[in-house]
């Protein structure tokens, strides 16, 4: 009985060490002095803290995101509705409730990214087989109104590629290319949309020929709250972030690249079909 007590006055130790730690300390256990026997046991504690540790990095940026932006909306808002309550004028008091109308509406579709954002960063993954050019038909169909709106044209390639992702992130991914391509490309532009697919991997493309990004500006966009130089324009700086948060949970990647030998943007994101082991079903992790 002495022998087993000695041999387990480490494991009471490490308890004791663990009891005595504030609830966000998610540093290593030490497994020095540990039998070897319980070895694998710390390193797999020490795994699941790390992604512990990743988990509470994403949700407290994910706050820091949020409460940064919905504070902006609701500043706007709160000083709109002031201009609006001291106007006598009604052409005054109508511009200034079109003014409300239109931060509501930005109001809601930061809070959609924010809510999509916040899904691809944390949200297991419902993988299965997606028609890449039925869901690029799908995308496309919603927004072609804006497009419309900003007389963009805006085409698709219907080449056949299944690939295997969560459709409904590629879905918000896709949306977000394509809408911020219609957004920041001037009038009379056009668009295209198009699968494409190797021994690699897959990708959803969208091309422009637009001005174009300079290498500084391909390079940073795509981070969070990080807008290009025509900033004067409504919107977050999320759709390009939303984009590349969805393709590294693929394991993949949003590359920004320079049309070849033409003007305009090509967005690019791509997965690898090595990742596809990693989207069956309660195999991610």
């Amino acid at each position: 009985a002495l022998a087993v007590t000695i041999a387990l006055r480490p494991l009471a130790v490490l308890a004791d060490q663990v009891r005595a730690r504030k609830a966000d300390d998610l540093t290593p256990l030490p497994a020095n002095g540990l039998p070897a026997d319980i070895h694998p046991l710390v390193t797999a504690v020490n795994q699941q803290m790390q992604r512990t540790q990743t988990l509470v990095s994403q949700q407290r940026e994910f706050l820091d995101d949020a409460s940064h932006q919905l504070r902006t909306h609701l500043t706007t808002l709160q000083l709109q509705v002031g201009y609006a309550l001291k106007e006598q004028d009604p052409g005054q008091v109508r511009g200034a409730l079109e003014a409300i109308r239109k931060e509501l509406g930005e109001a809601s579709r930061s809070t959609h990214q924010l809510l999509t954002l916040a899904r691809s960063d944390t949200a297991p993954l419902a993988p299965a087989e997606v028609d890449l050019a039925g869901l690029i038909r799908e995308v496309v169909m919603d927004l072609m109104p804006r497009a419309r709106a900003r007389q963009i044209d805006l085409g698709v390639s219907t080449a056949s590629v299944v690939a295997r992702a969560d459709a409904g992130l590629l879905r918000e991914a896709l949306l977000n290319l394509v809408a911020n391509a219609i957004e920041y490309t001037a009038p009379g532009s056009a668009v295209t949309v198009f699968p494409a697919a190797d021994s690699l991997g897959w990708s959803l493309n969208v091309e422009d020929n637009g001005a174009g990004l300079s290498s500084e500006q391909r390079e940073t966009l795509g981070r969070r709250f990080v807008r290009g130089a025509d900033a004067g324009r409504a919107g977050t700086g999320l759709g390009l972030a939303i984009a590349r948060a969805i393709a590294e949970r693929h394991g993949g990647a949003l590359r920004l690249e320079a049309r070849q030998g033409e003007a305009g943007l090509h967005a690019i994101l791509w997965w690898p079909r090595s990742a596809a082991r990693l989207l069956v079903p309660g195999g991610e992790g």
